[in-house]
């Protein structure tokens, strides 16, 4: 975030941090790679994205991605169970990863000394994954969903995406799957998950930091050269058409208090409104003077806290209002919110409200992008989705070129009242505070 506001002039003004001299070249087994030194400090940041997540579940499926991302850790043919986690930590390097319903991404951060350790660890796991021990991971992720969902309002957003995204449609299942799903894997079926996705040419190496390029796609080459190619991934979906419905859910969970989402799919990522609409969430809220925070909280404290943000997906987004309040106000809290979208167009945002969105956003990316962990993710994405590593400055040239007549014009397209989805969470028992109509709605 930035301290200071910038002026429309300075934001304009092309930064070094959003363009890259980064190196990529393909191996024969169609691994991409990309490869941009930065040596200000013996860091190396490692970024391996795969272009499988819960959408590429079968039916039946549902969790699978995500149990997958559990397996990775679990052991390989020379790197036998709980050796990735104990040896990058003895080599002081740190891991993790996550799963969405696009993709599943493992990174690392560590001293560039380990970073044979790390391609070694990460060939292994993409070439020779000891896919077993399955029953156990099912009880470790049965127990992550049990836990989760026991988290005051932890089960919300799994709830509302159900919602909002109708049965058939790749992003309905929640991403930790469901219970039976999971029960129901076994090692047969993960294994062909795997074999089916693993497979290198669905994956994207990125490396940031003290190193040196032809040494590093040296390195690269050995360690990832005897992973064989495998059959290509399956050509993924094309995407449906967006939900055109409106539809009220009430979720009774145990909670003391009462949250309310009103929610619109809009276009997905990357598309040519998703600027217009991220700027848009950030007119919205943003602490005080911004539209929804004052209007629900500053103003008239309606609301304990209030949020809004683009839940981005590849096949459509989702477009959040939220607010959570201690008090039976979720009716007159809705009516607020609706108020606040409806007004975008009788006073539309002025270019100072526009102009505090663009520094907020413009410096959320800086902040990442200097990093060296940011850094490898974003060259990933931009390798994956355009062919190149060097697109945010075309990507941020598209904020830059957002007026507020556009905010008005996707909030007059996609933030209807025919295309709304809320999700009214309260009490249990208390199903009557809810939004005027809304219907029990629950987990898969």
């Amino acid at each position: 975030m930035l301290p200071l506001l910038l002026t429309s002039a300075a934001l304009a003004e092309p930064h070094p941090l959003l363009t890259t001299d980064a190196q990529v070249r393909t191996l024969d087994n169609g691994l991409v790679v990309i490869v941009e030194p930065q040596r200000r400090a013996d860091v190396v940041a490692l970024y391996l994205r795969y272009g499988v997540g819960a959408r590429d579940e079968a039916e039946g499926e549902g969790g699978c991605a995500h149990l997958f991302e559990h397996l990775m850790f679990e052991g390989s043919e020379n790197a036998p169970g709980a050796s990735f986690d104990d040896l990058t930590q003895a080599a002081g390097a740190w891991n993790n990863a996550w799963t969405s319903a696009d993709e599943t991404a493992y990174h690392m951060s560590m001293p560039s000394g380990a970073l044979d350790l790390a391609l070694f660890l990460e060939s292994d796991r993409l070439g020779f994954l000891d896919v077993a021990d399955v029953e156990v991971q099912q009880d470790v992720v049965l127990q992550e969903r049990a836990e989760g969902y026991a988290e005051p309002h932890g089960a919300d957003w799994d709830v509302l995406t159900t919602l909002a995204w109708p049965e058939g449609h790749p992003y309905h299942v929640p991403i930790i799957g469901t219970v039976d799903d999971i029960q129901a894997f076994s090692d047969d079926r993960t294994r062909a998950f795997w074999s089916t996705h693993y497979v290198p040419a669905n994956g994207t190496l990125a490396l940031v930091g003290l190193l040196e390029p032809e040494a590093t796609f040296a390195a690269v080459e050995r360690w990832f050269s005897d992973v064989p190619p495998r059959a290509a991934a399956p050509e993924r979906a094309a995407a449906p058409p967006l939900p055109e419905r409106h539809v009220d859910g009430v979720f009774e969970d145990d909670v003391a208090d009462h949250a309310l989402y009103l929610a619109w799919p809009v276009p997905g990522r990357f598309s040519a409104d998703e600027p217009a609409m991220e700027l848009l969430s950030v007119v919205l809220s943003y602490g005080r003077g911004t539209r929804l925070d004052d209007a629900l909280y500053y103003d008239r404290r309606l609301t304990e806290s209030t949020w809004v943000g683009l839940d981005a997906g590849d096949l459509g987004s989702l477009f959040v209002l939220e607010a959570y309040t201690s008090r039976r106000r979720v009716r007159r809290v809705a009516r607020a919110m609706e108020d606040v979208i409806a007004e975008l167009a009788e006073r539309p945002p002025t270019i100072d409200e526009l102009e505090r969105a663009r520094a907020a956003l413009r410096g959320w990316l800086l902040d990442m992008v200097e990093q060296p962990e940011g850094r490898a993710e974003w060259l990933a994405t931009c390798q994956a989705y355009f062919g190149t590593p060097d697109c945010l400055e075309d990507l941020w040239a598209r904020y830059e070129a957002v007026t507020p007549d556009d905010l008005v014009r996707v909030a007059e397209t996609w933030l209807t009242p025919e295309r709304r989805v809320s999700l009214s969470v309260v009490p249990e028992g208390r199903a009557r505070r809810a939004v005027r109509g809304a219907v029990p709605v629950g987990l898969p």
